[in-house]
């Protein structure tokens, strides 16, 4: 089997950042990078995938997990250990983004949907 080496540049800031992480993990920065560019790959470009959020409540460390559980029932964490001013913070700006495009797209009622201009044709 024949090799190739792939390299990139860090500043050294960055790659310091990089060996302690590897010491934490027990890992080397070249298995590291490899596993993380061979996963990468692995990934079908563009990746439509369906599932539901889930966050879920932590009473003993007062803390939620948020999760993604696909339709295929495999189960991805995105971030744990939040707090709930992360949550009340990140309702703000979702809320904020959402009523930013709900202006944007010209929507007037609440139960009507995006629909892509090209389908009305000169309609608009």
């Amino acid at each position: 089997m024949n090799f190739k080496s792939v390299s990139t540049k860090l500043t050294v800031h960055e790659a310091m950042l990089v060996k302690s992480y590897c010491e934490k993990k027990g890992a080397t920065p070249a298995s590291l990078i490899r596993d993380l560019l061979l996963h990468e790959i692995k990934v079908p470009i563009p990746q439509n995938i369906a599932g539901k959020n889930i966050i879920s409540y932590d009473k003993g460390k007062d803390t939620f997990d948020w999760d993604v559980i696909l339709d295929s029932n495999e189960e991805i964490n995105i971030l744990k250990d939040l707090s709930a001013e992360y949550l009340e913070d990140l309702k703000k700006v979702l809320d904020k983004s959402l009523e930013e495009r709900t202006s944007a797209i010209k929507k007037k009622k609440k139960d009507s949907v995006s629909i892509p201009s090209k389908m009305l044709g000169n309609g608009l």
